[in-house]
């Protein structure tokens, strides 16, 4: 990844889990092929987890131009765009953005950040996503924290099984707003409140 730097929860202001099973059967195929592929993808959207190496048919490593304008139940449009460190790519359904991949100058998917809160990490106590408590990441068996910082800087983050995580800036107790900013010590999980969610999860920091 390109080098570590601060990354200022842009992401918040930004159990079957997959792809989705096939369905055949000649009755629901003659409908499908008189509906849109933009609305059947919507309606039948996808219950979609993220882990440390895709979501659905978006891979980490994918190739940029490979990547399909859509696909039924995941996205039904793709947006790309650009931030100061990457090339990106929204994918969207018609509830708005799910999640949105970088590339970071190689013509491929580096990173993987959720954006809607109906894609979900499927975690050992049950799925959780953008906008759950903080506790489902705390209670994750073998997370660790670690600090992402420069020029004296920075700010913790907590990682498991490829993943990264960090709260919303809202409703951070004066403690834990400290603590999150400092690189001496890593907050812990008496540092946070229940009222506190997450708010950035991703396969790594989009930078």
């Amino acid at each position: 990844m390109k080098k570590t730097i601060i990354f200022a929860m842009c992401a918040t202001l930004l159990a079957g889990c997959g792809k989705g099973s096939e369905k055949g059967g000649s009755d629901s195929d003659s409908v499908a092929d008189e509906i849109p592929a933009d609305v059947t993808a919507s309606a039948g959207k996808q219950e979609a987890c993220l882990t440390k190496d895709s979501i659905g048919a978006i891979t980490i490593g994918m190739d940029i131009n490979a990547v399909p304008d859509s696909v039924p139940g995941l996205y039904v449009r793709k947006v790309n765009g650009a931030s100061p460190d990457a090339v990106t790519m929204d994918f969207e359904d018609e509830d708005g953005e799910r999640f949105i991949a970088y590339d970071f100058g190689e013509g491929k998917i580096d990173v993987i950040n959720l954006i809607g809160s109906d894609v979900k990490v499927k975690a050992p106590r049950g799925a959780f996503g953008i906008g759950d408590s903080f506790s489902k990441v705390l209670e994750l068996p073998g997370v660790q924290t670690e600090w992402s910082g420069y020029d004296g800087g920075g700010m913790w983050y907590w990682r498991w099984e490829g993943l990264w995580f960090a709260p919303s800036q809202d409703n951070l107790p004066t403690v834990l707003s400290r603590r999150l900013y400092h690189s001496e010590s890593a907050p812990t999980s008496a540092d946070f409140t229940d009222d506190v969610t997450v708010g950035f999860i991703g396969t790594g920091l989009p930078f």
